[in-house]
């Protein structure tokens, strides 16, 4: 088979499947792994898909950034559904890191009923809490996001440190094999720190964060508990998740 053949074939793949593995091309095109990395380079440079550690993603299967509004009213009905489903999994008089994404604010909507002592960098999140009569409400030191209104930075990050929750509550922007993503990494860092002090770590995602990828890694999927997300994942992640003891929770 010609290069440009095997090419068209990669691009082909991509497209339809959204991302494939390299093992998984080299066994479809009958080559070796080596070929197929060297043309995923190439297709790369031509800005068709974006390599990832062992395979590829097409180009719009990166994670889409929003900001706070576009992202709040994004899948209302799917988030309020995976919120339910989260509460049920909080313990009544516990402690619990909040990020500040919007499905985490409808996870914390559901919990207004527990006694619990929240902390978070989230204006908006710690507001709503403040709310909760049964609720005791810390919020993160750090430099504001002006449009977000979330804390950040290594103010933010070593204040997280004295903390050992029960639980980290924490929206997934964007989650393939390869772990856990974020867009920038001020915001990675924090999370990343919120994942090392809770117990349980749960993530939150509806299906449209499932394989795809962002520019800053937070974590390896083993670093999380429990995924809830709103489909059960492609059987490859799913597996990959089995692997790493990640309980997947879906609303199918």
């Amino acid at each position: 088979m010609l290069i440009e053949q095997r090419l068209e074939k990669i691009k082909a793949i991509i497209e339809e499947e959204r991302s494939a593995t390299m093992a998984y091309l080299a066994e479809k095109l009958k080559v070796s792994k080596d070929t197929i990395r060297r043309d995923l380079i190439k297709l790369e440079h031509q800005n068709i898909l974006r390599r990832t550690h062992g395979g590829a993603v097409s180009i719009d299967r990166e994670a889409t950034i929003f900001n706070y509004q576009q992202r709040s009213k994004k899948h209302n009905q799917i988030k309020e559904q995976i919120a339910y489903k989260t509460a049920e999994w909080i313990k009544n008089n516990c402690s619990i890191i909040f990020d500040s994404s919007t499905t985490v604010e409808a996870v914390i909507r559901k919990l207004h009923n527990k006694t619990i002592y929240a902390i978070t960098n989230s204006l908006t999140h710690a507001i709503l809490l403040a709310q909760f009569e049964k609720t005791e409400v810390t919020v993160l030191p750090g430099a504001l996001h002006k449009e977000q209104l979330f804390l950040y930075g290594s103010e933010t990050v070593k204040k997280i440190e004295h903390y050992h929750t029960d639980y980290t509550i924490l929206g997934v922007f964007a989650i393939s094999a390869d772990g856990l993503f974020i867009h920038t990494e001020a915001e990675g860092l924090v999370k990343r720190q919120m994942i090392e002090q809770g117990d349980t770590v749960i993530a939150v995602a509806d299906h449209t964060k499932l394989n795809t990828t962002g520019l800053f890694k937070v974590c390896d999927l083993n670093a999380i508990d429990v995924l809830i997300t709103d489909h059960v994942p492609q059987q490859e992640f799913l597996t990959c998740l089995q692997n790493n003891n990640v309980n997947i929770i879906t609303l199918d």
